[in-house]
Formats: C-alpha cells, structure tokens, sequence
C-alpha cells in the first residue's frame, strides 16, 4: 500500500464491512448496541506501548460484554482482553511498517462486531523510515538539538540535503510529533525565516536559480519563472518504510538526484491559524496548528525562498511536482501557508 493511500485511510474504520460479514454469518442473532470504536496514534515511534479502549458499543439488556483483539501482522491469532473495561495493552517493538488493530465485541446470543484502525511505525533519521536518499553517515554534516543535517554545495553554497526539524516552529507532518526527523517540519514564512540554526539562512530565490544553473538548467527568463529540468536531479528514489515515494514520469526522467539534494514528497500544508499555547504537546500531537491540513504527499516537495511578494502578506515558495520537470514558483499566505525549509550559508 503507498504512502499517500496510508494517509487517507489511517484512523478510518472497516466497521461497515465486518458488520456485511457477521450479518452474513449470523443473520438469526440480535445485535449489540451502538458503534464500537477505538482510538490509535496514526503515528508510532518504535517500543511504543499502546493501552487501546473501546468505546460506543453496549449489551442491550445490560449484560457484560467481552472484548478479543487482533494487532496484525505481529499477532497470529486474537486475545481475549483481561481488563474490566475491555482495554488491552500491546507493545508495538520495533519494525517499521504499518499495522492494523481490530477489536471484536461480542456477547452470548448476539451478533459480534468490530472495529479496525491502523496505526504506522516510524523512525527519523537516515537510518529510519526514509531510506534510499543517497546520504551516509560519513557525509558533511551538523548537529543540533540532537538532530544531524547533512549538507553539501552548490555554486558556492552549502544547502541541507534533509529537511529542517527545528521542534520551536512549524508543525510536524500530520501534527504527531514523531514524524518530525522524518518528513520535517512544515513552517509559516514568518516562522521559516527564523527556523534555521545560527550562520545558515533561509535561501533566497535568486539562491534557487544559482542551484538550478549549477545543475545545468539554463537562466530562466525572469526570476519568477520555472527552472528547467532540474527534478530528477533533485528528487532521490525516496522510499518510506520501503515503499516508494516519487512515482515514475516520463515528462521527469529517470530521477538521479545526482544534485545530492534528496527532495522528499511529504507536500504542503494549510496550517491555519496558531494556537494560543503554541507549546503543547499531548500524547505526542502539536497544538501548535490544531487546525492544519496536511496536502500533496507523495506529490509535491515545497520550500520557502526569503522572498517577499509585492504583497508583504505572501511570500514566494519554490516547488516540485511528481509529474512536471521543472522547479517552479509561486505565493503563499505568510502566515498560515506551511512548507518545509533547506537552509544554506555560505560555503567554508
């Protein structure tokens, strides 16, 4: 299953077809009351214990319900669960992948039911749940805040070849925390242009353009037009959690990122508006953008330039998209546009 599929699905539910299923099966039997539901992190990191709780559903004459549980592919069979309300722990280990947890209700002269949600595993860093980026650990590097950039130059410039993971700005992919070191953060230009580390800067557009002629795409017209045929170069065979990203076109070519630069497809966001405690952190989700919505992944890679339009109110963002070859422009909101960052400094 890709990633973007992943992402439309996670935290759905496969209730109505298991309850096809079971009717199917046990047409004769009354059925339980409500909707049973469970809630699961879209996102884990590895060794993660989960206490999952059903909820929604009840015996109709207010008998006891049993509860069995089902963590694929990690459990062979299901387990009744032992605690009063149904709940059941499970400790997760440490295989990157995603998992499907379903939970039976069920109870003596009824019709069982359940529900399904899925949950994925995910490690940042390059030895995580992206891989096949082209960077090793012998690479250039810093670190900070525990967190290593590698880099590497252009027309006399070092760029980062990962995305910016600076946890006092942006929101993480999806909101969830963990997913932070692996996708990046996703900035408003008013927080980009203060997100990277002491002596790199956000890269200018007139930066852009000197990396695209250092990759061989000829001056474009105006500073405001697409750089040719330069994606392949910058886009990696990225995989997440051993699926592949980028999709193959043939208006891009063979992807070689031979620029080093290792575009991700984690897309953009509509961050919304900032919360009033823009530092909360419950259960491993930022509350920094409540509202955010998270588009484009597997799709597109967006990063901020320093630039400001004409309108102070927008900033310019230079962007890939899977099936065009060009590096491309365009505006967005200062404040609640979310994008991820490259920073750049001069070359030592």
């Amino acid at each position: 299953m890709s990633f973007r599929k992943l992402t439309y699905i996670l935290l759905s539910s496969c209730i109505l077809l298991a309850s096809c299923k079971e009717e199917d099966e046990t047409a004769s039997y009354p059925t339980l009351s409500g909707t049973l539901s469970f809630d699961i992190p879209a996102f884990i990191a590895q060794n993660t214990d989960l206490t999952m709780t059903p909820q929604g559903v009840s015996h109709p004459e207010g008998g006891v319900l049993g509860y069995s549980w089902k963590v694929s592919p990690l459990m062979e069979k299901s387990d009744t669960s032992k605690m009063e309300n149904g709940a059941y722990n499970f400790n997760f280990k440490d295989s990157l992948g995603t998992y499907t947890v379903n939970c039976y209700a069920f109870a003596s002269g009824y019709s069982s039911t359940y529900a399904s949600r899925q949950t994925t595993m995910v490690k940042g860093g390059i030895d995580g749940s992206i891989t096949k980026h082209g960077i090793r650990k012998t690479d250039k590097k810093i670190t900070v805040n525990g967190i290593d950039y590698y880099y590497t130059t252009h027309a006399g410039l070092d760029w980062f070849r990962n995305n910016l993971a600076n946890p006092a700005y942006g929101a993480p992919f999806i909101n969830y925390e963990v997913t932070s070191n692996v996708f990046g953060r996703f900035y408003s230009y008013e927080e980009a242009v203060k997100a990277c580390p002491e002596g790199w800067r956000l890269p200018t557009n007139a930066d852009w353009i000197s990396l695209g002629k250092a990759l061989g795409s000829a001056e474009p017209s105006s500073s405001l037009d697409p750089i040719a045929n330069v994606a392949s170069k910058l886009m990696a065979d990225i995989e997440f959690n051993t699926e592949k990203m980028w999709t193959y076109w043939p208006k891009v070519g063979e992807i070689t990122n031979s620029s080093l630069m290792a575009f991700i497809p984690a897309g953009y966001a509509n961050l919304g508006s900032i919360s009033s405690d823009p530092d909360k952190i419950t259960d491993g989700i930022s509350g920094r953008y409540p509202t955010a919505a998270f588009i484009g992944v597997e799709e597109y890679s967006v990063f901020w330039t320093a630039d400001l339009s004409e309108d102070s109110n927008l900033a310019y963002y230079r962007f890939i998209f899977e099936q065009q070859p060009e590096l491309m422009l365009s505006r967005g909101d200062v404040k609640t546009f979310g994008a991820n960052v490259r920073c750049v400094r001069d070359a030592e």
